[in-house]
């Protein structure tokens, strides 16, 4: 009985940690599965509403991080959680801003709650087999610094693959020991 008792515990537990399947729409009503983000490599999805001014600046750092890391498989998921009365300013907002992102609607917030957000922004990091690797509630200036070095740990073996890596953000991000005012030239 106990053995039955901790495997079902064990099971609960590893199913938390994953990602929920769920299909929402995106902007052009198509319906997207969440795990097909996932198919190339880890992924970062937030949530957000219009009326929500950190939220619209954290996003400014997600178009930046989707477009740096993708050649790379990463992507950057967009989850709206404005309600039918507002959604009708969303695309012409998204539009507006033309993020690389893909943005996603969920107008009853169940998704939102699934993954155990209670305030947006809210933010999940996923490895490429959906386990939920870390979450982030709010949002603060330098929050995406901290994001930035969580993407580069994820990301690890195909960054020091590349051969042709030239982003000196990157580089520094992938030699954290290495003091900052040393250069090879230096030497």
């Amino acid at each position: 009985m106990l053995k039955l008792l901790i495997i079902l515990f064990s099971f609960l537990l590893s199913e938390e940690d994953m990602l929920p399947k769920t299909i929402l729409k995106d902007l052009d009503n198509d319906k997207r599965d969440i795990y097909e983000f996932l198919e190339n490599g880890p992924a970062v999805i937030n949530f957000w509403f219009l009326a929500c001014e950190p939220c619209k600046k954290e996003m400014v750092y997600l178009d930046e991080f989707n477009t740096k890391y993708a050649k790379y498989g990463f992507k950057v998921v967009s989850v709206n959680t404005d309600n039918s009365r507002t959604f009708n300013r969303v695309e012409p907002y998204v539009n507006s801003k033309k993020y690389s992102f893909t943005v996603l609607s969920d107008p009853k917030s169940l998704f939102f709650r699934k993954v155990g957000a209670r305030i947006c922004p809210y933010l999940i990091v996923v490895d490429q087999e959906g386990k939920i690797i870390n979450r982030h509630s709010g949002y603060n200036p330098g929050d995406e610094i901290k994001l930035e070095k969580e993407i580069v740990s994820l990301m690890m073996p195909q960054l020091k693959a590349d051969t042709t890596l030239v982003d000196t953000t990157i580089i520094k991000l992938l030699q954290p020991d290495i003091p900052k005012d040393i250069t090879p030239d230096s030497e």
